[in-house]
């Protein structure tokens, strides 16, 4: 969380804003990383109007390029669940190779459908960790603060501290740029926020004022949103792996499978920060505000279901035990209301089996030495011949 109070006060009166104007100028053939990288140069130069359009163009190119290849992964992943093996026994793992084969075959051919995305932008994985850093917001809040556009300085400035939050020049520039009287500190916003990160806040608000259908309603549609959000995230995570060595099939596929799964793993902490404040319960905490509310609402079974699904994420919750016994004393309420809903079973129960893989790779493969071509480790991917590498 950022340490200034009045940092907070922003966080806490931003305007929720999901529109980003962006200059449409720029040479659509250009990739988001030359764009981004004329930005600097611009910025370099002094040429604070060029820096803008650049660096606009560039995170434009990077959000629809993401976006895309997300929804490919997403789709393609949906559309092969669906589909019926060839053979009905799974013989020697089958169904899974058959799987991964059709898989591949449809991100292939969503590649191909997208060919005018996937061709011109080629995004490499650091151009791809420079954008999911928000390091563009870190030259685009000066470029904006030079041609006097102080509420877009702000902006990028905040979009940059949410991922930075112990940045203290930038903390610093926020501040300043909040003392122009054409600066409201209400109208701040994180560019890159999704939109669960609204709905939870207005959510939030309306429990505050006590309106419980207000709770309900934007609770269910961030809850939706999120693991949505997550979902992209991970999909992000399923990109191409270069262990720096030639692995063996079956540690190549071990490899790359931790390489993803670490990655996978971030995606709950990196959109648990909602604009600089950290949540270390962002998902359960839905179903603690939408079972009161559904309670008030007079929902009685919707109540009991959100509290068993908040039980999955914190069974011993003192509190949340007591509500349970609360409501089954109601004559109106079965025993049999207290049934987690669906999502909240499939996410918990996945979070805990990863958990298991990661400790099981952390502990198992660090204690047995390699022979130069196997293992999983917890190492990033070097040039070192022979390194066996993942994470």
């Amino acid at each position: 969380m950022f340490q200034t109070t009045w940092v907070y006060n922003v966080i806490v009166t931003i305007v929720f804003v999901l529109t980003h104007v962006i200059s449409e100028t720029i040479n659509t053939n250009q990739t988001c990383a030359i764009l981004y990288e004329k930005g600097v140069e611009a910025y370099l130069e002094d040429n604070f109007e060029d820096c803008v359009e650049y660096i606009e163009a560039a995170i434009k190119k990077y959000r629809i390029y993401s976006k895309t290849l997300q929804n490919c992964r997403l789709q393609c992943k949906e559309d092969v669940s669906e589909n019926q093996p060839m053979f009905a026994d799974d013989i020697d793992d089958l169904h899974f190779y058959e799987k991964t084969l059709k898989n591949t075959l449809c991100i292939l051919k969503c590649r191909n459908k997208h060919k005018s995305i996937f061709g011109l932008y080629n995004i490499n994985k650091e151009t791809e960790r420079l954008f999911e850093d928000r390091k563009p917001y870190e030259y685009l809040h000066g470029c904006y603060f030079q041609i006097k556009d102080y509420q877009k300085a702000a902006s990028s400035a905040f979009t940059y501290l949410v991922a930075h939050p112990d940045d203290k020049p930038i903390l610093a520039s926020l501040k300043h740029y909040t003392s122009f009287p054409e600066t409201n500190t209400k109208d701040i916003i994180n560019y890159e926020a999704k939109e669960y990160v609204y709905l939870y806040v207005h959510g939030s608000d309306a429990y505050d004022k006590q309106n419980w259908e207000g709770v309900m309603q934007n609770m269910e549609e961030s809850l939706v949103l999120y693991l949505h959000a997550e979902e992209e995230c991970r999909a992000q995570c399923e990109g191409p792996f270069d262990p720096g060595w030639y692995p063996d099939f079956i540690p190549s596929i071990a490899n790359h499978f931790t390489y993803c799964l670490r990655c996978k793993r971030k995606c709950k902490d990196k959109l648990s920060a909602l604009n600089g404040e950290k949540y270390d319960d962002l998902v359960a905490s839905h179903y603690h505000y939408l079972q009161y509310a559904y309670y008030k609402l007079g929902k009685l079974k919707a109540a009991c279901e959100a509290v068993a699904s908040y039980l999955l994420f914190y069974p011993n919750d003192r509190d949340m035990k007591i509500n349970v016994q609360y409501y089954k004393s109601l004559p109106e309420v079965s025993d049999k209301y207290f049934v987690p809903r669906e999502e909240a079973i499939h996410y918990t129960k996945r979070d805990g089996y990863e958990q298991k893989l990661m400790k099981f790779i952390d502990k198992e493969f660090n204690n047995v030495p390699t022979t130069g071509y196997t293992g999983v480790t917890q190492e990033s991917p070097t040039t070192t011949e022979n390194q066996s590498t993942a994470y």
